[in-house]
């Protein structure tokens, strides 16, 4: 399955680049294209690789609900009106993980709401993805102005590099180079992986609960909660393929992580509020609707909490869980 990755990265090492210098036994043509896109946005003529010869590109793949994604848009937007002027061109290929990632006015609403304004082509079929070899949300790819790929990273953790490489490739800028910088997120002390919800993937539901997939009742069984890396769940819940849904009118997730964020990736039929309370103190509650990435939890003390979610309406959809 492709996977979401924080720290993971292959290929040549920043060295090479730091001298300049680029082993000619890596370094191979972008013949790979954008194949088999269900349209484009940001842009009137979709891009290709012999259109965009000349230029120093950055092809990312994305999708948008992955906070792995998210959290580099920060800098990849900075690059783009940085050296945009200067000859960097970024594409963005979204390829959904998700099923509703493939509605294009779920993307365009995204993309909007986060202000990204460089191109993104819809690789709902994993065409590009394939013909690119990929394997993670997100993924780099640096381009010379001849085609060929000079630096390829998996995950988050690599903008001081990919920035230094940049300007190698651009060369000579008006006003001067800025000093590139880490601008990552430190993950270091998130101790949770990544939660799914639906039957696809394996579930760390508490296994008291005899997890099932399809509808079936669920009552919490311990008061103190579920072990630390998972979940229970109390009410009506069912367990089909991407989702984990609410059939009753009413339902409660207790959830124990370690980190200091949770986002959680929901959907619901109906605008549904949500209660949510960590540590049994602090509730507030937010309304889910369109599925997309919520932010649940958006603290900054990191270590081991509990996080209570609580719903009074039917149709609430859970897709996965991720940690900050």
């Amino acid at each position: 399955m492709p996977s979401r990755r924080s720290l993971l990265s292959y290929a040549v090492g920043s060295a090479a680049f730091n001298s300049g210098l680029f082993p000619s036994d890596w370094a191979h043509s972008a013949t790979t294209r954008f194949v088999g896109m269900d349209g484009w946005l940001n842009t009137d003529v979709p891009p290709t690789m012999a259109g965009l010869r000349g230029k120093v590109v950055l092809v990312q793949f994305c999708t948008y609900t992955c906070i792995n994604w998210r959290r580099t848009l920060p800098y990849i937007k900075r690059w783009h009106s940085d050296y945009g002027p200067q000859g960097l061109q970024i594409i963005g290929v979204h390829t959904p993980e998700f099923g509703f990632e493939r509605d294009r006015a779920n993307v365009e609403s995204a993309i909007r709401e986060m202000d990204v304004r460089y191109p993104i082509g819809l690789d709902n079929e994993y065409q590009t993805w394939q013909a690119w070899e990929n394997r993670a949300w997100p993924s780099f790819y640096l381009l010379d102005k001849a085609g060929q790929v000079r630096l390829a990273r998996d995950g988050e953790g690599y903008s001081q590099e990919i920035e230094a490489a940049i300007q190698n490739l651009i060369g000579p800028m008006r006003g001067g180079l800025r000093e590139p910088r880490a601008e990552d997120a430190d993950l270091s002390r998130v101790e949770t992986p990544e939660m799914y919800f639906g039957s696809l993937h394996h579930t760390p539901q508490d296994r008291a609960q005899s997890p099932q997939r399809g509808q079936a009742t669920y009552s919490f069984a311990r008061s103190s909660g579920p072990f630390l890396n998972e979940y229970q769940l109390d009410g009506s819940w069912a367990r089909e393929g991407e989702a984990l849904t609410l059939r009753s009118r009413h339902g409660r997730v207790r959830v124990r992580f370690s980190a200091a964020k949770l986002y959680l990736v929901a959907g619901s039929s109906q605008p549904a509020l949500v209660r949510i309370g960590v540590d049994a103190r602090g509730e507030r509650a937010i309304e889910v609707s369109r599925q997309t990435l919520y932010t649940l939890v958006d603290g900054d003390s990191y270590g081991e909490h509990l996080l209570e979610l609580e719903c009074a309406t039917s149709g609430l959809s859970l897709f996965s869980a991720t940690f900050g």
